[in-house]
């Protein structure tokens, strides 16, 4: 260090310290394993030292879900005198740092040249897979210093033989087995390095090798060792890595040039051959686990590079320059030849050797570790504030990390591998695949007695997913396709990216058959199609949207209720009497009804399910006013919790339900009505939007239909006339191949055009709906024949929707 300028090496830490910054750029954590740690740091904070587990193999990390905790008491400790979460994104630089300048002590006790040492920290420094670990508040951060340290005495007894440095190791090494289970790593890296001087005994007493490999498989099977040791292979990530993969993460210069050195490195002395034999060791087992590659097969390859680099290649780069400009010929030619010969060009070359790592570091640092950014901030505020400390939580593994992290409660999958040996006594590893297989289950299974039994067997009280895994087909298809319907599960929280149910294990409602309805008589085909859809708990649609439907099931207990006093059928007194219950249990607590994929709060569907309730005995309709009259603002009505504007197409649809129901007073329908007639188009639409226009122009026409209004008359007029330019003279719309629009929209227009007074195109669609309405091209069937069931009511009643709905389906094969 004496000769070597420290402004170098300052500056080499500094710029160092700087790029491990950068993954918390965002002031978040920047990869799910730190939430966890953060999530154990604060723990022992808030708990104390005593939480920690007793079992000492769990604290040395003998066992296979069992988790060193000295790296958390020393974040602990400084977090307590800070009390900041600075903490969290600083200190894993500052180990970061420390390992660098540990690391040029080695690299010159093995090099002995101070230049060699720089560099070869420098490429250690910005090695993409080393910046990764020693950038991140993870145990392993702390564990590579001590991993470095161990080295340095490792070398300097191999050079000395001073028993000190052998007595130190082993002061160490306690110290390195409470903190990162990379120790392992460093045994054998110890092993790999010390067998280089045994070679000549081995060579003599090859069968004590055979011996010893007969004691490994021994302690293999062992209760003791092979536990940890199958727990170990078990634990270890194996997957295909890509020659690609190799230049990514050691970095494009430290993989080459230090490859390139191993030829010269076999033939060095026993330091430099126990090197090679590392760096290839650990790159051939890293095209199976990657965490021999990332970062540990770094550190030797960094070595072994820096001082190619210094001895074969820096003092070749005049004479390439002049192998590769010896046969250049022509016009400008020596000019060329000069400019790249000089002393700048050489010296421009050396140097983009030494910025090429530091600039693929630098890059490393902001593109390879992305930020998991929290979008459910929302929800787990939401959690902590209402659901219990103690509560365990089903949620996709992974999400288990942000949930644990960002809520401090239980989960099925992360607590059993990590907390449970943690803070008790870790689990074996049968155990904790068992766990992960069984949240597997819980998802996917449309075994719901199963899922039951597996819930309770675990705890578990609520379920919790986001967007991203809520799209996993398994999770889609399984738990997400019956937990909006089923009373086992209470609907709590959504917000268009995050769900929240409480799973109740003994439903305090249950439908009083699962059967479907077998009803002969009057519209029995109606009731047969509707009955296809019946889940044993409501109504729900053949698609991949939000299986509660809830305004669905309200029309259909709206229709039921009708058929129920027209029949007297007691199917149908139970079935609506069982829907309007299903509804108020289903009804989150603030009075909405959710709907989408993923479900959102949204205002107008709960608009959609109140709709038909009026005049049944619904529980839940005055928490539904009160929700609606908190969303009605003076000059628009909210489409969700966060809503500041309004949206005119949602508006005009809300206008007839909210008015029908008297929730309006004079201003607020006063300014609806002018807004949305106001941004009605000299041509008569809206937006020039042909679907935004017929659901304007629908709800507005519902409206004057109820209130007999005049001023929006002409609107509803003009738009009619717009709509009708969108057709054909067949009446289909302009532009439709096949099957283009839903017939639930031509009953839309169908509607319009009856108050408009326009009747020869009112029968024109009318009959292009019955003609052509096919259940089996529809992508929603169930909500196309209750939207067009819908428009049809309003023109010619309930008796008379029916009787058509009827004729149309009557003869589909569906």
């Amino acid at each position: 260090m004496k000769k070597m300028k420290r402004s170098k090496f300052a500056l080499l830490l500094i710029t160092s310290f700087i790029v491990r910054l950068i993954p918390h750029r965002t002031l978040l954590l920047a990869v799910y394993d730190e939430y966890l740690h953060r999530d154990l740091t604060l723990r022992i904070v808030n708990n104390g030292i005593g939480v920690l587990s007793k079992d000492v193999g769990s604290l040395l990390g003998l066992k296979a879900y069992s988790y060193p905790p000295l790296f958390h008491v020393i974040g602990a400790f400084i977090y307590s005198i800070f009390e900041t979460d600075y903490v969290f994104f600083i200190l894993p630089a500052i180990y970061g740092i420390l390992s660098l300048v540990a690391f040029y002590y080695l690299s010159k006790e093995i090099l002995e040249d101070e230049k060699k040492a720089f560099l070869a920290t420098l490429l250690v420094g910005f090695a993409p897979n080393f910046v990764y670990r020693t950038s991140l508040y993870i145990p392993e951060n702390l564990g590579i210093l001590l991993f470095v340290i161990g080295l340095w005495l490792l070398v300097r007894f191999f050079k000395t033989g001073e028993p000190k440095y052998i007595a130190s190791l082993i002061v160490l090494l306690p110290i390195y087995m409470v903190t990162h289970r990379g120790w392992v790593f460093f045994v054998g890296v110890g092993i790999l390095m010390a067998f280089i001087y045994f070679i000549p005994w081995v060579k003599k007493h090859l069968h004590y090798l055979v011996g010893l490999a007969f004691i490994g498989v021994l302690l293999y099977y062992a209760p003791v060792s092979g536990e940890f040791i199958r727990g170990l292979i078990s634990r270890m990530p194996r997957e295909e890595v890509t020659a690609l993969g190799y230049l990514k993460w050691i970095g494009i210069i430290q993989l080459i040039f230090g490859v390139l050195a191993t030829k010269r490195y076999f033939e060095g002395g026993p330091i430099r051959q126990g090197l090679a034999l590392w760096a290839w060791s650990f790159m051939i087992f890293g095209s199976i686990a990657f965490r021999f590659r990332d970062p540990y097969a770094s550190l030797p390859l960094s070595i072994m590079a820096a001082e190619f680099l210094v001895d074969e290649v820096f003092p070749r780069v005049q004479w390439a320059l002049e192998k590769i400009t010896a046969d250049i010929s022509g016009w400008g030619a020596g000019v060329f030849r000069k400019l790249l010969l000089n002393k700048k060009i050489v010296s421009l070359a050396i140097a983009l050797l030494f910025l090429g790592p530091v600039f693929q570091g630098a890059y490393s640092a902001y593109a390879y570790i992305t930020p998991p950014t929290v979008k459910d901030k929302e929800a787990f505020e939401w959690i902590k504030e209402n659901t219990p400390e103690d509560a365990v939580f089903l949620v996709w593994w992974d999400l288990g990390y942000l949930l644990i992290g960002n809520t401090h409660r239980k989960d099925v999958v992360m607590w059993k591998k990590v907390y449970q040996g943690f803070f008790e006594k870790a689990p074996d590893p049968q155990e904790a695949k068992k766990a992960y297989a069984d949240h597997v289950v819980m998802f996917s299974s449309t075994q719901k007695d199963r899922v039951y039994t597996l819930m309770k067997a675990y705890n578990v009280s609520y379920v919790y997913v986001d967007k991203y895994r809520r799209a996993y087909g398994l999770i889609k298809y399984g738990l997400m396709e019956y937990a909006p319907y089923d009373t086992h599960f209470k609907t709590l929280f959504v917000n268009g990216n995050s769900e929240l149910y409480e799973f109740v294990p003994n439903p305090p409602l249950l439908p009083p058959t699962q059967d479907k309805i077998l009803y002969s008589g009057e519209h029995e085909k109606f009731v047969e199609f509707l009955e296809r859809f019946w889940t044993g708990y409501n109504y729900a649609d053949f698609d991949d949207g939000y299986k509660g439907d809830y305004f669905l099931n309200a029309r259909i207990a709206r229709i039921y209720s009708y058929l129920y006093q027209e029949t007297g059928n007691e199917w149908f007194k139970e079935r609506y009497e069982w829907l309007l219950r299903w509804l108020a249990y289903k009804q989150l607590e603030n009075g909405g009804f959710p709907e989408g994929v993923p479900p959102n709060d949204f205002t107008l569907y709960t608009a959609f399910t109140i709709e038909p309730l009026k005049g049944l005995s619904f529980e839940g309709q005055e928490k539904t006013m009160s929700y609606l009259r908190t969303r009605i603002q003076e000059d628009y009505i909210m489409t969700t919790s966060k809503d500041k504007k309004g949206d005119l197409f949602a508006e005009a649809q809300m206008l007839p339900i909210l008015y029908e129901y008297g929730l309006f007073n004079k201003t607020v329908l006063d300014n609806i009505i002018t807004k949305i007639l106001d941004e009605q188009r000299s041509d008569g639409s809206w937006k020039k939007s042909l679907g935004g226009t017929i659901v304007t122009a629908f709800g507005l026409a519902r409206y004057y239909q109820l209130s007999g209004d005049e001023r929006v008359l002409p609107a509803i007029k003009k738009a009619a006339e717009w709509i009708r330019e969108q057709q054909e003279d067949n009446g289909r719309f302009k532009g439709e191949k096949g099957y283009g629009y839903s017939r639930a929209t031509y009953a839309n227009v169908l509607f319009v055009y009856h108050i408009a007074g326009m009747e020869r195109e009112k029968e024109q669609m009318l009959e292009i709906i019955k003609t052509t309405y096919d259940l089996n091209k529809e992508p929603r069937p169930l909500q196309s024949t209750l939207d067009i069931f819908r428009a049809l009511e309003y023109i010619y009643g309930i008796r008379g929707a029916i009787d058509l709905v009827e004729g149309m389906i009557s003869s589909q094969s569906f």
